[in-house]
């Protein structure tokens, strides 16, 4: 295994933890929408203690990315430029409008005026970000951008295939969330939980119908890298959630949730193999010399904050109805 391919591997461990991780807070933005108290409460419990760390796999997938292949990171901000440029700002209003409603929300009180706007923009922005990001896979996937943006600004949303993986991205989103927080409703809502199951199993059917629809769109190059035992662990892990939901374990269900996209994204990582990114830019990583020293910074940092991380979710998570 070459240094090119230790980094490659951390980006997509990067990639990996947002989606999974980061993911579920977007998705939260969905149920966010519904007018029961309860269920907003819950979502700020939820997401309160991690919205903001959830960020940190996103920079340090940027970190390794300019670092350790900057040709890549540069072909990637001009091919990407409206896709890239949307989910950063929807980043931007989703984080304002979460924060700016929580302090127009004191607890036990009225909600200050215009507090509901926010939770508007909060949850549309937690919408168009996922999708966004999906759709700059998507183009990645279909090899029509160009290194140099030529393709223009719109141009991954212009295709059937970024428009799929798109949607793709929200369901993921949603269907992690749901899941999430029907194990989060059953030690502080109870009440909860049927509705939220309810909403993780429609959300997680129609996350596999898009992964099926987004099959026969895939280019022939790329649907022959594609390692198929990948698809079919996503499959199986999709399936077995659903089934875990459905009988209330929901302790195991999160991690075969979990493992859904990330097997999906394993499997798209893989069949990108030796990595060329739209208009053939290979990912060329950084002199061997600095490479080395890029890849050991990285893992000693993901040795750092992988602990601190759970660390984190253990103190903060979710009280129990008994401490609620």
């Amino acid at each position: 295994m070459t240094t090119s391919d230790v980094l490659a591997l951390l980006v997509l461990a990067g990639l990996t933890a947002y989606t999974v991780l980061g993911g579920a807070d977007f998705g939260a933005g969905l149920w966010d929408l519904t007018r029961d108290r309860r269920q907003r409460d819950l979502v700020v419990r939820a997401m309160g203690p991690v919205w903001e760390a959830n960020h940190v796999w996103l920079i340090f997938v940027l970190i390794a990315l300019f670092s350790g292949f900057p040709g890549a990171f540069a072909a990637l901000s001009r091919s990407l430029t409206g896709p890239l440029s949307i989910a950063l700002l929807g980043i931007v209003l989703r984080g304002a409008a979460f924060a700016f409603r929580q302090y127009g929300a004191p607890h036990g009180g009225p909600p200050v005026r215009g507090t509901a706007l926010w939770g508007r923009v909060f949850a549309v922005s937690s919408l168009i970000t996922p999708f966004a990001f999906g759709a700059a896979a998507g183009g990645i996937t279909s090899g029509t951008l160009r290194a140099d943006g030529s393709a223009g600004f719109l141009a991954p949303f212009l295709a059937p295939l970024p428009l799929v993986a798109g949607l793709l991205a929200v369901a993921a989103c949603a269907f992690l969330a749901a899941v999430y927080l029907t194990t989060d409703a059953d030690r502080a809502e109870p009440g909860l939980v049927p509705r939220l199951r309810a909403r993780a199993l429609l959300s997680g059917a129609v996350a596999g119908a898009l992964a099926l629809l987004a099959l026969p769109l895939l280019p022939e190059a790329f649907a022959d890298q594609l390692p198929w035992v990948a698809v079919a662990a996503s499959v199986v892990s999709g399936a077995l959630a659903l089934e875990l939901m459905r009988r209330g374990q929901f302790v195991l269900a999160r991690v075969a949730a979990a493992g859904a996209p990330a097997a999906l994204l394993g499997g798209w990582a893989l069949a990108l193999y030796p990595w060329v990114l739209p208009g053939e830019t290979a990912l060329s990583p950084a002199p061997s010399a600095t490479a080395g020293l890029i890849a050991g910074v990285l893992i000693v940092g993901l040795l750092l904050v992988i602990p601190s991380y759970v660390f984190m979710i253990r103190v903060l998570r979710v009280p129990t109805a008994e401490h609620s």
